[in-house]
């Protein structure tokens, strides 16, 4: 029999002045994960909002799943009673 899990996922854009940060939160059980990413358009280059998002989103969701295998190696270390490291 096959389970299936869902884990909400929601991403905010803020964006002000060339800037644009993505904000996702991961709610995987009882606790919730937030990580943060941004893009900062250069001077004299286009401002293409939707590129930003995709900048900022991109390093939001990098830094998510970096949160999600360091929690992952304590949930582990936890049950072993030794060090691990896992690879992204």
């Amino acid at each position: 029999m096959q389970y299936v899990r869902e884990w909400p996922i929601r991403l905010y854009f803020f964006e002000e002045d060339g800037r644009t940060q993505a904000r996702v939160w991961l709610k995987p059980g009882v606790s919730t994960l937030e990580a943060v990413g941004e893009a900062l358009c250069e001077p004299g280059e286009f401002d293409v909002p939707e590129i930003g998002d995709e900048v900022a989103a991109g390093r939001a969701l990098v830094a998510l799943g970096e949160k999600l295998l360091r929690s992952s190696e304590t949930d582990i270390e936890d049950l072993r009673g030794t060090a691990v490291h896992i690879d992204p």
